[in-house]
C-alpha cells in the first residue's frame, strides 16, 4: 500500500517550516503563545490589561485585585485545510522536489488565511464605536501628505507610551509605499536584517513593509494602512495534523492537512490607522436576455 509508507513526520515538518519562514500581517504579530495548541483552546494572555493602583492609607485595609479579570483570552477557533490527490504518493516522494514544492504551495495559501484573519480582527477594531484604535484624516497617498500622516501616527503611539526606541511594523499598499519611499532612511538592498523581518526599508523606527491583504472599508471607500507594534496583536497557530488516506474508489491517495490558528488584537492603543482613499469599482447589472 503507498499509504504505508507515507512520511507523515516529513510532510508535517516541511509544512510547519514553510509557514514560519514567509512574512505578512501574521508575522507582525506576538507569537510568544505559539506553541501545542488544539482547535478550540483558549489561551490566557495575563497582565494584558494594567494593574489598578490604589492608594494606600496607613491602619484601612486595601481592596485586592482578582487576576483572573486582568487578563485576556486568545481563542484558537480559525480552522482551514488543504487536501491534494495524488495518483501514487510512493511515486510522488520518489520524485525529489515533488512533494516538497507542493507543501510550500499549500502552506503559502494557509499563511495567507493567516492574514486574512489578523487584517479582518483589525479592521473590527478599528471600526468599533469605542475603538480605542486612532485613526488620521482620509488621504490619497502622494509625495506631499504621506509624511505628515505617519507623523500623526508616530504622535499618537508616543502619546500611548510606545518608546520612540520600539520597532513599529508599517504595513503600507503599493501606492502608500511608492509615495514614501524616497524618505525612507534606510533600504533593503543588502540589509539582510531588515530581509528577515519582511522589511523593504526604515522610515525612524518604523519598519515599512508592503502589504497587499490590508483591511478595506468599501463602504467609506478607504483601506487602513497600519502602525504598529508587534505586541498589539497575538497570534498562535500550527498545522494540527497532516494524514494521507487512501482514495475509496480509485487506485490513488489523498493528502490533508489541517491549520488551526487564534489571532486577537490585546493593545489596541497600539496601533495607528492611516486612511487611504480607493476607488470602489461599480457592479454592473446583468440585464436579463430576452
Amino acid at each position: 500500500m503507498s499509504v504505508a509508507v507515507f512520511k507523515q513526520t516529513l510532510w508535517s515538518k516541511k509544512i510547519q517550516n514553510a509557514l514560519d519562514t514567509l512574512t505578512g500581517l501574521r508575522t507582525h504579530c506576538d507569537y510568544q503563545f505559539d506553541g501545542e495548541i488544539k482547535a478550540g483552546n483558549k489561551l490566557k494572555i495575563t497582565g494584558s490589561v494594567a494593574p489598578t493602583i490604589g492608594t494606600y492609607v496607613p491602619g484601612t485595609d486595601i481592596e485586592i485585585e482578582n487576576v483572573d479579570g486582568n487578563d485576556q483570552e486568545l481563542v484558537i477557533d480559525q480552522f482551514r485545510y488543504f487536501a491534494r490527490y495524488f495518483d501514487n504518493v510512493d511515486k510522488a516522494q520518489s520524485i525529489p522536489g515533488v512533494l516538497e514544492n507542493d507543501s510550500k504551495e499549500c502552506a503559502k495559501y494557509l499563511h495567507e488565511e493567516g492574514d486574512k484573519y489578523v487584517a479582518k480582527i483589525m479592521k473590527t477594531e478599528i471600526e468599533k464605536t469605542d475603538s480605542k484604535i486612532k485613526k488620521g484624516t482620509p488621504i490619497t497617498p502622494s509625495k506631499s501628505n504621506v509624511v505628515p500622516a505617519v507623523e500623526d501616527g508616530l504622535v499618537s503611539l508616543y502619546e500611548h507610551n510606545v518608546k520612540p526606541t520600539d520597532e513599529i511594523y508599517g504595513e503600507f499598499s503599493p501606492k502608500f509605499y511608492s509615495s514614501i519611499r524616497q524618505a525612507l532612511t534606510e533600504v533593503l538592498t543588502n540589509n539582510v536584517e531588515l530581509a528577515k523581518k519582511g522589511a523593504v526599508g526604515k522610515y525612524n523606527n518604523i519598519l515599512v513593509c508592503i502589504e497587499n491583504l490590508l483591511p478595506i472599508n468599501t463602504e467609506n471607500k478607504v483601506k487602513y494602512n497600519i502602525l504598529r507594534t508587534s505586541k498589539a496583536v497575538a497570534f498562535a497557530g500550527q498545522v494540527d495534523t497532516v494524514k494521507a488516506i487512501e482514495k475509496e474508489k480509485g487506485f490513488g491517495d489523498i493528502v490533508k492537512g489541517l491549520y488551526v490558528f487564534g489571532a486577537k488584537v490585546v493593545r489596541p492603543e497600539q496601533i495607528y490607522a492611516i486612511l487611504e482613499t480607493i476607488t470602489v469599482p461599480t457592479q454592473q447589472t446583468t440585464q436579463p436576455e430576452g
